[in-house]
């Protein structure tokens, strides 16, 4: 099953998300590849929502919750994953290190 996250992105960083997704997927991919794998993913993907009045907001679907990737960023083993918990820390609004203060509530599928 899927899933989702709401990432706020900070006033004024929209172009690094931008940046920073474009390197995670081109220039180190294989690091980003075996990050993700270790985290036990096999599918993300990332939208950028863009609202003037709240703020921008990245939304990732992933194929599985975050529980995995959230010890990853608590305990960092290779350089990329500190790079990485760096770039989160910079760009969204968000203690990567810390432990999530909710986890988002599944409401249910449609499908036609």
């Amino acid at each position: 099953m899927a899933h989702a996250i709401a990432l706020p992105i900070r006033p004024g960083k929209t172009d690094a998300v931008r940046r920073f997704t474009s390197e995670c997927l081109g220039p180190r991919k294989a690091a980003f590849d075996d990050m993700m794998r270790r985290g036990g993913y096999t599918e993300e993907a990332y939208w950028l929502q863009q609202d003037a009045e709240r703020g921008d907001v990245v939304i990732a679907v992933s194929s599985r919750d975050h529980t995995d990737f959230d010890a990853i960023m608590a305990n960092p083993q290779t350089d990329f994953d500190r790079w990485y918990r760096d770039q989160l820390r910079e760009i969204f609004d968000m203690d990567p290190e810390a432990p999530p203060e909710s986890r988002n509530e599944f409401l249910g599928t449609w499908q036609g």
